[in-house]
Formats: C-alpha cells, structure tokens, sequence
C-alpha cells in the first residue's frame, strides 16, 4: 500500500486534496481551517469530507444553518448526541460497547462550553473510536457573517480554557470566498489556517475521455460533447455553435436521436444561461423534435428524453414570464412521464401545470392538475413521497379545496391512498436516514419468499 499510486485524473486529485488537508493536520497550533476553492473544487472537498465520514466516526459533518451562537451551539450539541444515538446498534455489532452517555449540562456553561464538553466527554469515553475530533461545520445559510465570525472566537477561546481545553479537537470550513474571515484571523492568527486548494476539476471529463483512447465515431463524439459542456461557462456562442454543429454531425448521421437530444438541451441551457432566450427556444425545441425519433425508434430512454426537452422548453417561458405558452410544454410532457410510470417527472409535470394555471387565474384546471399529480405520486416508492415534490402539490390541494365537501372527500381519499389513514402526520418530511432504511426494509420485504408474486 505504501508503493500506491494514483491511476486516474479523480485519484491523482484526491492525493491532492489530502496534501493540502496535512498542511493543516500537521500544523500544531493550528485548531480552525478554511478550506478555499473555486466552485468547480467545491465538490472535491464536500466528497473528500463526505469520505472521511464514512471511513472514520471522529469526522463529523453537521449542516446547520447559523442565526445566532448560542442556537447554533445547541443545535450542533444536539446533532452529535443524535448521531451517536443512531450508531450504537451498528457500533455494537463491531464488538464496541456504545454505553456513553451524554454529560448534563452545567448551570454555569455556555451552549458553547457545553458543545466542548460532549466532545471532550466522547472522546474520554471512547479514546479507540474517537482519538481526536474533526467538527466541519456546513451551515447552508449564515445570515450573519459578523456574528458567526464572532462564536468562531468564542469556540475557539473556550477551547483553550480549562475544562473545555483541548488539543485533540479541530473545526473546519470550507467555501468559495477568496478573503475569508478576516476579523477572525486577526484575533487568532495561529489558530486559524487558510488552505487554498486548486484541483481543477473542470478538466477531468477532458482528461477521462483522453486517458481513455477511444477511437472512431463514438470517441470524437464524447471528445466533442465534453468540449461542448464547458462552453457552459463560457459566453462564447460561436464555439458553442461550432461545436453543436460538429457534434450533430456525427449523432445524426450514426443515428443516435438520444444524443442528439442532449447535444440540444446543453445548447438550450446554456442560451438560457446566458439569456438569450430566442436561441434557447430554438434549442429546445430541436431537441424535442430529436426526441420524437427517440420515442418513435422505442428507445428506451424515449419518455424521458421528451419531458427533459419539453421541461426545458416551459422553463424558457417562464423566465420571460410567459404561463400560457408554459402550460401545454406540462401538460404534454406529462403522458410520456406516465408513460414510463415515473412518479417523480409525472407529479413534477402536474404540478407545474397546476401552477401555471394558477397563475393564470384558472382555478378549476388548476385544481384538476392537482388531482393528477396526486395520482401520479402513487408510482413513488412510499418512503420517497414525504421527500419529493408531492407534500408541496398536497399543501396547495389542501389551502385550496380543504379535505371536507365534495371535493374533499376525493381529496381525502387520494392522501390516504398516498399517506394512510393518519396522513396528516404522515406527510412530514423525513430524515434522509430513515427513508433509505425504509427503502431497504421495503426491498428485503419484496425479496421474501412469503410475499405474494407479482401480478403480471
């Protein structure tokens, strides 16, 4: 293992990564990093972090949001608990006995202290599991930078006062902003590092497809379709077109429809992208015209095809804030998601529908979209349906027709098809967690000898 060597362009940036990451692991006084990179890098280092998770309990990812220190303190105190609650059975089947128990908190603490104290007491408790502690903090939103700068000092002041002292516990950030936490780093400019990280991961579909040395028709294809991607970033419309052209050149005449679709929607977007929105309607609707040979040569992804180029169509419309010629882009996408039974695109196609006709001042057909989103949800698997686009279809079916009268009653029967009796409660959103544990109980239950053959 010590001989290993990365093998591919992913590999050889994730070698980087973990360089940059020992710059700060090694660096003694050091207790809170930011790691900075452009967008594009951004994804490395969520899947970096994401891997240590997995890979090692004492990385900890935890995605509040920041309104205030002392909420947010709670809030993380609260998700490390939880978190270990939910790994002590797992935890118990590797031989650890998972029996720690949460320290009360003292009067006296802080909810900053107190976070402190659950990892110090984590960390006594189970030295083998938890030698040190890596705390990446990912709040989606932080409404007060001032603010969230000023708990930084405080969690790292307590840090290095007794009892919460510790050398065993590092905090870590990662964003996009090129100047980041500037009062910060004056306050504590040993304690804060600042890692820059450039991995260029624009460039490794280039880098796959090269490394790949696929030839032919098919290998100039997917030269040019990742050459054709990266215009996206680029508000170059002759190169974009240049491009289109050479790559349609070779999808129509291999007849491969479905490509041509795509060659055609990633042109749409990036017009729409760059608003130039008569372009991106010819575009899209290109590529619902390719996506019709699709359909009609039964390729398999057909359906799929269609109500992405319809879909992309509507969306032009809408960013001019057009609802009449949006609503018919819906409604005809909608029969080829039915078609396949996708619950996800059928509901989305409806629901869409429906909200431009709402839009439109036309209660009544938007109601009947209503209906026929609802139905649509009963080809989602179960324990997705709380975690889609459904409950917002519900929330409007709901405030608009209620769940009594006559059009209640059809309401009510429909949520219970989709809910259960106790579908009130039962459409509450659910921890990510508990629905892929549903979704195993649910396949292990399909896959038992005892369950009644599928009707064909």
């Amino acid at each position: 293992m010590q001989n290993w060597q990365p093998s591919n362009p992913v590999e050889r940036r994730f070698m980087d990564a973990h360089s940059d990451w020992m710059k700060f692991a090694q660096n003694k006084s050091a207790r809170l990093l930011y790691w900075q990179t452009n967008e594009p890098d951004q994804e490395l280092i969520k899947v970096y972090f994401q891997g240590q998770q997995d890979l090692s309990r004492a990385v900890l990812l935890l995605d509040y949001d920041f309104n205030d220190g002392d909420q947010y303190a709670s809030d993380l105190s609260k998700e490390i608990i939880d978190f270990y609650e939910k790994s002590r059975e797992g935890s118990e089947k590797y031989g650890i006995k998972a029996d720690w128990q949460p320290p009360e908190k003292n009067r006296r603490e802080t909810q900053t202290q107190y976070l402190l104290s659950i990892t110090n007491s984590l960390m006594q408790h189970h030295p083998d599991v938890f030698p040190g502690m890596v705390l990446v903090f990912r709040p989606l939103q932080i409404k007060k930078p001032q603010a969230f700068e000023r708990w930084l000092d405080t969690l790292l002041q307590d840090n290095q006062t007794p009892p919460w002292q510790s050398d065993r516990i590092r905090f870590v950030l990662y964003g996009t902003d090129e100047k980041p936490l500037p009062w910060l780093r004056q306050q504590h400019p040993q304690r804060v590092q600042i890692v820059t990280g450039k991995y260029r991961m624009e460039t490794v579909p280039r880098e796959l497809v090269a490394a790949s040395g696929e030839r032919g028709p098919s290998g100039r294809f997917r030269r040019l379709f990742v050459e054709l991607s990266e215009t996206l970033a680029h508000n170059d419309p002759a190169r974009l077109e240049k491009l289109r052209s050479a790559a349609l050149q070779i999808s129509t005449q291999e007849k491969w429809f479905d490509q041509s679709v795509v060659i055609h929607l990633l042109a749409g977007a990036a017009y729409l992208k760059w608003q130039t929105h008569k372009n991106a309607l010819d575009a899209y609707q290109q590529a619902v015209d390719c996506a019709k040979q699709a359909v009609q040569t039964q390729h398999p992804a057909g359906n799929k095809l269609m109500v992405n180029a319809l879909f992309g169509l509507a969306s032009v419309w809408l960013t001019q804030g057009d609802h009449r010629h949006a609503v018919p882009c819906y409604t005809q996408a909608a029969p080829y998601a039915e078609a396949d039974k996708d619950g996800l695109l059928s509901v989305e196609a409806w629901r869409m529908a429906g909200y431009c006709l709402d839009q439109l001042k036309m209660p009544d057909q938007a109601d009947e979209a209503g209906f026929k989103a609802l139905q649509a949800g009963l080809w989602i698997d179960p324990p997705l349906r709380t975690n889609s686009n459904l409950p917002l279809v519900v929330d409007r079916m709901l405030k608009r027709i209620g769940a009594f009268g006559k059009p209640g009653n059809r309401l009510n029967e429909l949520l219970t098809a989709l809910y259960g009796p106790d579908w009130l409660d039962a459409r509450q959103p659910k921890a990510p967690e508990e629905v892929a544990h549903q979704l195993i109980a649910q396949s292990e239950q399909s896959d038992s000898p005892t369950s009644p053959p599928e009707r064909r």
